[in-house]
């Protein structure tokens, strides 16, 4: 299996990419409130217990647990994270940046399925279920 030179056109457009990316503002300002986020202990603790907490109520709602309790709790810590300006600022970034790596990823997906650019109608979500064959019926 041939992979792409590290000399071709199509690496060399990314590389690109990556730096417009880089140059943003969009990721400036992002990158800025993660910063702040990691140089805040307290802040990192309270995000790793509410992540942790997330995962045992994971856990609780497969195995036909999870109380409305159980969500009540969660619901306050999370608008308490929420009021924290550190926390709230990471949350939104991680949001921001996995947005536009799932956007980039949805373009060349599509271009690669589609054999041409996408145009907006081709990268509109579809409701699964409506489509069908998406196995949750």
């Amino acid at each position: 299996m041939e992979t792409l030179s590290l000399n071709s056109a199509v690496i060399e457009k990314t590389r690109e990419l990556c730096s417009l990316i880089l140059e943003s503002s969009d990721y400036k300002e992002n990158v800025v409130k993660i910063e702040a986020f990691f140089a805040d202990d307290d802040a990192q603790k309270a995000y790793r217990s509410f992540s942790e907490l997330g995962q045992e109520l994971h856990q609780k709602q497969h195995a036909g647990e999870l109380s409305e309790e159980d969500v009540k709790g969660y619901e306050e810590q999370k608008a308490t994270l929420h009021g924290n300006p550190v926390i709230d600022g990471f949350m939104q970034s991680e949001t921001v940046l996995n947005s536009i790596v799932q956007q980039v990823a949805k373009h060349v997906g599509k271009t690669l399925e589609l054999g041409h650019l996408p145009e907006p109608e081709d990268l509109q979500e579809s409701d699964c279920c409506s489509s069908g064959g998406c196995g949750c019926d």
